[in-house]
């Protein structure tokens, strides 16, 4: 049928430019892709590298000496777990962590499982929290550098409040 039908008479193609689309779309990703780029360089900006100097005992901020961390052999642990001491820089003690191993009971009866966690005492205020599991002297660093919990020297009262909330 269509056989019959002279080269006037059929449907011409249509060609439609999509160059103006595709650069929109280019551009459109571009800029969605730098966004992303600068949002992440942002977030890294703001990241603090804490550090635990062994030698010197200082726990370092972006490099810079933030408190002093000692550490001792938690009691009945054998040198596996420790308790840590926080002071400030010139040797005031902040903060205690102390290390506890307690069996767990149910209905009475030991279960063979055992609560191991922290209790974490505030010097200047006698308050403390407690905070489940097991941490190094690099992890005791960080728990104190990533709460804010030391401005100019000493605890910070705000952050401290934070602290037991989320302890």
């Amino acid at each position: 049928m269509l056989e019959n039908v002279n080269e006037a008479q059929k449907p011409k193609r249509v060609k439609r430019n999509f160059a103006g689309l595709k650069s929109k779309t280019a551009w459109g990703s571009l800029g969605i892709s730098l966004f992303f780029v600068l949002l992440s360089l942002t977030s890294f900006g703001q990241k603090q590298k804490v550090e635990y100097d062994k030698k010197s005992g200082y726990i370092l901020v972006d490099g810079k000496k933030y408190a002093q961390l000692s550490k001792e052999n938690a009691p009945g642990q054998m040198g596996v777990h420790k308790n840590f001491t926080i002071s400030n820089l010139e040797g005031e003690e902040l903060c205690f962590m102390i290390f506890h191993q307690e069996d767990i009971y149910k209905n009475g009866y030991k279960t063979g499982d055992k609560r191991v966690f922290y209790t974490i005492v505030f010097a200047g205020s006698d308050q403390s929290s407690e905070k489940d599991g097991t941490m190094g002297a690099s992890g005791a660093a960080k728990l104190m550098a990533k709460n804010k919990l030391i401005v100019n020297g000493e605890i910070d009262p705000d952050a401290e409040k934070k602290f037991h909330l989320k302890y």
